[in-house]
């Protein structure tokens, strides 16, 4: 069984994985026959809304949803002038808003939130881009009875049903009785907490599908929707691996040779360009040869996999025994978090192993789905 037939993954790029708490086959269908890109937008907003509240809030306001829709435009928009639909009124609601935006902002959370509150002082919510897609997401829920139903009559039929059975069918959420908040379905948020990385790159494939088949002509799109992000300094992951390198002699998984701390190089297993974040469960030393060797390439899994597991428990043993400036709590906490382990199992090489290749696999299979050359072996000069 290879990776896209054990993640139940079509050729379509819809990986995510199996709940037996909530309806999986209603989220791979929530883009079906979709003609305008404000069920792309809604979603990624409210994914990073849940992100930005660590998944802890419940209720989330509508006009919070939509401002964050029209920050993640404004990029594709402001910067490329790409098309997002004939029949889409984002482009147009974003010029009559007039935003004065530094045309050369670098983009990182503080650049966002300052683009967030120039578009805030603007009377944003005056416009009718969610008047139906909040309807609309959770429809696949109720499908059944919505045959027949016009759109006129469709978003109270739908709220009422959400409502009324949140419980039973649970649908991503219910619609406030004002109609100015959603309440999730915590089965949902646990669900989105436990597999956010996938679900966003569910997200961002199925938008990239969509905006190239409206901008068939532009080059390089995918490059071309979310703006590059500034890359946060990697000191803390460098100290680590230099303090393992100094109690512990250790060869790089892919060429076998030592590995000296004065031509160390932090290398992501899989590429940085993907994962978009610096995590040390992702970061192996290497030469700098070997790593600008590898480049945006995956390795090869069956080849590599095992010696990378195993060089991260020799790191975090060597480490535990033998402690730099970082805290052990600090260096543990993202090992924690997005692999979903306990803190003890850590220090368990079978777990450890279980745990990076839980989360590592579905990922590589989606970077690969999106164009990543996989199977990448190191090949030195002859």
């Amino acid at each position: 069984m290879d990776y896209f037939e054990k993640w139940n993954i079509t050729d379509q790029g819809n990986r995510l994985p199996y709940s037996n708490r909530v309806d999986i086959s209603i989220l791979l269908q929530v883009f079906s026959n979709t003609a305008t890109s404000y069920k792309y937008l809604y979603f990624r907003a409210l994914m990073n809304i849940l992100a930005e509240t660590h998944f802890n809030q419940l209720s989330i306001r509508l006009d919070e949803i939509l401002l964050e829709m029209l920050a993640i435009a404004w990029y594709p928009h402001t910067f490329f002038k790409l098309s997002f639909g004939t029949n889409d009124r984002i482009a147009e609601e974003l010029e009559r808003l007039e935003l004065l935006v530094p045309y050369a902002m670098t983009w990182g959370e503080e650049s966002k939130n300052r683009l967030k509150a120039i578009i805030a002082q603007k009377d944003y919510f005056r416009n009718d881009l969610l008047r139906f897609v909040p309807y609309r997401l959770i429809r696949p829920f109720f499908a059944n009875r919505m045959i027949g139903v016009n759109d006129s009559s469709s978003n109270n039929l739908i709220m009422g049903l959400a409502c009324k059975e949140f419980d039973e069918t649970r649908p991503f959420y219910f619609i406030a009785e004002d109609r100015r908040s959603i309440i999730m379905h915590p089965d949902w948020m646990l669900y989105f907490f436990d597999n956010y990385t996938l679900v966003q790159a569910f997200i961002a494939w199925n938008w990239l599908d969509y905006m190239q088949r409206r901008n068939p002509s532009v080059p390089n799109l995918q490059t071309k929707l979310f703006p590059p992000v500034i890359r946060k300094p990697i000191e803390n992951q460098k100290i680590f691996w230099k303090t393992v390198l100094k109690h512990h002699p250790t060869r790089c998984i892919f060429s076998d040779e030592p590995i000296q701390e004065q031509q160390m190089s932090l290398d992501h297993f899989l590429p940085w360009s993907f994962v978009a974040h610096d995590q040390l469960w992702n970061l192996i030393p290497v030469s700098r040869s070997i790593n600008s060797a590898k480049s945006n390439n995956l390795p090869s899994l069956s080849q590599y996999f095992k010696r990378f597991a195993d060089l991260q428990y020799i790191g975090l043993r060597t480490y535990r025994d033998n402690p730099g400036t970082i805290s052990w709590n600090k260096i543990t906490e993202p090992y924690i978090a997005d692999l979903h382990m306990r803190p003890a199992d850590l220090l368990d090489r079978q777990k450890l192993y279980l745990g990076l290749k839980t989360t590592m696999e579905p990922l590589y299979a989606l970077a690969a789905s999106q164009g990543f050359p996989k199977d990448w072996q190191w090949k030195p000069d002859r």
